[in-house]
This record gives structure tokens, C-alpha cells and sequence, in this order.
């Protein structure tokens, strides 16, 4: 298993970089990513893309900007008529706050989520867990509020939610599997990480899922794997530009950046 990330916040991509990123990608995400209002959004995006592109190159040998992708019925991407070494593996992405995350497996379910724990703008902790009351169960509602706390409380909400989002991503499903239908019990976090968090599944203790968080940051970063053992935990990789695997060559619109560079780094 392969977990990486990227630190979207502090990348601002000279105008070399961000084309030779748009070469990377296909002409439809380059269509997508230039439709964000904001270079926050946009840098997200782009970031996501080429974790897996990269990815995908170094494992099979392939330059990056010749893999084909699409998405699934519940949006989940996945490699079109993936071949040799790729034909196995199962990838998910996800983007949020001021982090980029990419993890792969082979043979395997897997899905990852990151969120950055932080109360959205102009609310209390209280009201903003009152619109999120049909997402846990009791049992989980106790173990967000075990403390009076309010930081430890938007931090243990924020553990939860990445843990269902991981495993509906991982399935394949989405939110229409319902949120309810999955109970965790979550582990001590210890330098850092969790690798002991358990899940029952309608009601049904699972010993088929391995969950994987880590405290980075202040970002929660999930992953959700069928059949690992806890054993086999791998270690967050944070990336940045140089590391990846990108298009040598830059796309020779170069009205492509000046779009993006035009664009507010975020609202307000």
C-alpha cells in the first residue's frame, strides 16, 4: 500500500510549473480544473491529478500523461483498460483544507479521506454538529462529546467523518450506503497515528477492515483497506512538485496560466 500527500497551500506554481502540470493531465481535467473560481480549488484539483499520474508512471514505466481515467457511477475514479502492473491496483484521492491525498493498493479495497479540523465560518461547535446529527450513531455521538472540551470535540467529529467517508469511498458507494449503518470505536491516537480504530458494520463487529489515521498538520488523513492487517501500517509521504513524475513539456497554451493566475487564491 502506497499513501502520499500534497501540501496545496504552499504551492505557488511559477508558470512553467503549472504547464508542464497542465501537459501532465487530459484535456477534459484541464477543462475542469480551469472552471474553479478559485486558485485554492483549482491547485486541489491539479495536485489530486498528478498523484495519481505519477504514481501510475512509476509503477508501470508509462510517461504520466498517457494514462487514460474516468469516474464511476458514485465518482470514484479508476484507470481506463489499465495493463500489467496497474491492473490490479485499486486508488483513491481526496482534497481538502490545505492538503491533496492519494493511496493505492493492490488487489484490495481502498479509500482515503483528509479533512482539516477547523469550525467553518460564522457558527459554534454546537450548531454546526446540530446539522450533522443523522451521520452518527449515539455511541458515536458520546465518544465525539466525551469531552467539554470543544477543540477535542471538532477534532474527535472530525476523525469520525473521515473514518465513514474513507470506507463509503472504498465501496464504491458514496453517502447513499448510509452513514448510520457504520459504527466505529475509535483507537488512541500515539505519535501521531491510529492504527487500532474498529468498525461495525450494521450492527456486526467487521475483522475485514483495516483503518489507518494520521494526525498531520492539523488534518485528519484516513485510509480505509479490506483485508490488511494492522500490522502492515505505511507511513504518510508528503510530496512536493519535484517529486512527482510530470510532463517534461509544457502545454503550449500558455493562456491556460494566465487564467489560473488570475484567479483569487480563495474567497474573502
Amino acid at each position: 500500500m502506497i499513501r502520499c500527500a500534497f501540501k496545496t497551500s504552499t504551492w505557488l506554481p511559477t508558470e512553467m510549473e503549472w504547464l508542464r502540470a497542465a501537459s501532465t493531465i487530459s484535456e477534459a481535467e484541464r477543462t475542469r480544473i480551469s472552471q474553479f473560481m478559485f486558485k485554492r480549488d483549482a491547485k486541489q484539483s491539479m495536485a489530486g491529478r498528478l498523484l495519481m499520474r505519477s504514481y501510475f508512471s512509476r509503477l508501470s514505466g508509462a510517461p504520466p500523461q498517457t494514462f487514460l481515467l474516468d469516474r464511476d457511477m458514485s465518482g470514484k475514479p479508476h484507470l481506463v483498460r489499465p495493463t500489467g502492473p496497474l491492473e490490479h491496483v485499486n486508488f483513491n484521492v481526496s482534497h481538502a483544507g490545505e492538503y491533496a491525498v492519494f493511496a493505492a493498493a493492490t488487489d484490495t479495497q481502498i479509500g482515503v479521506d483528509v479533512m482539516k479540523v477547523e469550525l467553518r465560518r460564522n457558527t459554534t461547535v454546537q450548531e454546526f454538529f446540530s446539522h450533522m446529527t443523522r451521520q452518527f450513531t449515539d455511541h458515536e455521538w458520546s465518544n465525539i462529546r466525551c469531552s467539554d472540551d470543544q477543540t477535542c470535540q471538532l477534532f474527535n467529529f472530525y476523525r469520525h467523518w473521515c473514518l465513514k467517508e474513507s470506507f463509503v469511498k472504498a465501496i464504491g458507494t458514496g453517502l447513499k450506503f448510509g452513514l448510520k449503518r457504520i459504527e466505529f470505536t475509535l483507537g488512541p491516537i500515539v505519535g501521531g497515528s491510529c492504527f487500532t480504530t474498529v468498525v461495525a458494520i450494521d450492527g456486526c463487529k467487521s475483522e475485514e477492515w483495516s483503518f489507518q489515521e494520521i494526525h498531520h498538520d492539523n488534518h485528519i488523513i484516513t485510509t480505509a483497506v479490506k483485508s490488511l492487517s494492522s500490522c502492515d501500517t505505511v507511513n504518510l509521504e508528503v510530496l512536493k512538485f519535484q517529486d512527482l513524475n510530470v510532463n517534461q513539456e509544457p502545454l503550449e497554451d500558455r493562456s491556460y496560466f494566465d487564467v489560473f493566475n488570475a484567479k483569487k487564491e480563495f474567497p474573502g
